[in-house]
């Protein structure tokens, strides 16, 4: 599996991710339309037989794009492949959350597990390379293109080493089989996260080619 070392544009910290992927820009909503439709013609097609399912996938992500950036989102990863020709339909939003009140406790006794687990109640901690994580784990069912789907949906609590806040990190995928697999490499990509400091200057996220 090909992976790639990518640093979150304006962000210290670097993810691997395995496969293609696209990070929309959140800028603007006219910069990531015009993102959005470009890679949707490129992984879709660009015959005219085609046209309303190109229009349909892309109203879809821009709604998902609109939602992230009104929760305050800063980065929205797309993923296109697992493998070379093995479309692998998935998406990773970030965000900075402040520790809940009743978090407070714990980040007092310097308990960074116990923080976690009063401050985000109902998840699996994990002991991970970049530090103690919760993850949340969900099915829920949604609407693509018209058609029903469940979705699989994880959450991951990751708190900053500075402990001022914490990275939040909610991903999406169609509940494909092997959930349990599927679970495990995205255990394995947010535990590929490093916070770095501003002297390391890996690559950003590489859009589609």
């Amino acid at each position: 599996m090909d992976a790639k070392n990518a640093k979150i544009a304006g962000r210290n910290l670097t993810i691997i991710l395995p496969g293609t992927w696209a990070n929309i820009p959140l800028a603007d909503e006219k910069t990531a339309h015009r993102f959005v439709k470009d890679v949707v013609r490129r992984r879709v097609g660009s015959d005219d037989r085609l046209a309303r399912l190109r229009a349909q996938t892309t109203d879809e992500v821009m709604h998902n794009v609109a939602e992230a950036v009104r929760i305050g989102v800063h980065t929205y990863l797309m993923s296109l492949e697992l493998l070379p020709g093995v479309p692998f339909p998935a998406a990773i939003l970030m965000l900075d959350q402040p520790w809940p009140d009743r978090a407070r406790p714990g980040l007092g006794a310097k308990d960074v597990s116990r923080a976690l687990r009063e401050g985000f109640p109902g998840g699996k901690e994990l002991d991970l390379a970049c530090g103690p994580v919760l993850r949340i784990t969900e099915m829920s069912q949604a609407t693509v293109a018209d058609a029903p789907l469940t979705v699989l949906r994880l959450e991951y609590h990751i708190p900053y080493p500075s402990l001022d806040k914490v990275l939040y990190a909610r991903i999406s995928v169609p509940n494909l089989p092997l959930a349990e697999q599927i679970i495990a490499l995205f255990d394995e990509i947010i535990d590929s996260i490093r916070f770095i400091g501003d002297d390391h200057d890996p690559q950003d996220v590489p859009t589609a080619d």
